[in-house]
């Protein structure tokens, strides 16, 4: 889903800064794993300008980017059945009721019901 946004966001506009799409390339690479300063200084701008020119062309913030991408991972180790806490631990989440509150957050419902609705929908397909 990411992907598709983001090639839509391409193709709808103005090249990318090089320093966006190195940001956004560490984010998933790192797997929504980083902090906002880290990118910035690997960028050598601001976090500020990273912010700004990273919403202005993704249409999101580096944080919010990196919450969905780290989240993304989460759906897809949910989805397989394993355990919440594994999953959060496994993800990057400090404990396991951020994950809850990150799931409740992005997709209204809690992660048992995530799981299970993902786990119907990949029986279909």
């Amino acid at each position: 889903m990411l992907e598709e946004f983001l090639a839509e966001r391409l193709g709808a506009g103005a090249a990318m800064d090089p320093e966006v799409v190195a940001a956004w390339r560490h984010i998933v690479a790192r797997q929504g794993q980083v902090r906002v300063g880290d990118l910035a200084a690997s960028c050598g701008w601001s976090r500020k300008r990273l912010w700004s020119r990273f919403g202005a062309q993704i249409g999101m913030t580096p944080k919010r980017a990196a919450m969905l991408v780290r989240f993304d991972r989460a759906v897809r180790g949910l989805s397989t059945g394993r355990d919440t806490a594994e999953v959060a631990s496994a993800c990057g989440y400090a404990d396991q009721p951020h994950l809850h509150r990150d799931v409740r957050h992005f997709a209204a419902c809690t992660p048992a019901e995530l799981s299970l609705s993902a786990g119907e929908h990949s029986s279909k397909t």
